[in-house]
């Protein structure tokens, strides 16, 4: 189960970027159809963000990884740290201003909108562990090396 999460959790990347890329263009040119794609980006990223507390507490690189080396260890390490802290964190904060960019949807503020989906962009790209990023690279699509 945890190891279809993670491949469900990796595909889920590729969902959320696209639809933050929609939301993002159709909110600088103030499209009325921002409205669903943000409901739907809205979901996705909420759904993704629950799966990846599921793996955070079952799977070796989150809780259990602070409980059997303690948080002292972790930090010191880049890619564990990566894992444990950073990845989540930063994960929080982008689906936070997602939540907060669907709210000025809702609103009819979507100059705002568009501001707050792309720094949420750029949060979200720097923590995502990329297949480029050394010690913490994960493939493109599950399954590829």
């Amino acid at each position: 189960m945890y190891n279809g999460l993670l491949h469900l959790h990796n595909v889920m990347r590729w969902v959320i970027l696209l639809l933050l890329l929609i939301a993002m263009f159709q909110s600088f040119s103030r499209s009325g159809s921002v409205r669903q794609t943000s409901l739907w980006l809205l979901i996705s990223a909420h759904i993704t963000f629950l799966i990846g507390i599921y793996q955070w507490f079952a799977g070796d690189l989150g809780w259990k990884m602070i409980q059997n080396t303690g948080i002292s260890q972790v930090m010191k390490a880049a890619s564990p740290r990566f894992f444990a802290i950073e990845h989540p964190i930063g994960m929080l904060f982008g689906i936070i201003l997602i939540t907060v960019a669907r709210g000025k949807v809702k609103e009819g503020r979507l100059s705002s909108a568009a501001w707050i989906y792309l720094i949420a962009l750029v949060i979200i790209l720097l923590v995502v562990p990329w297949p480029f990023r050394e010690g913490v690279a994960r493939p493109w699509f599950p399954g590829m090396k």
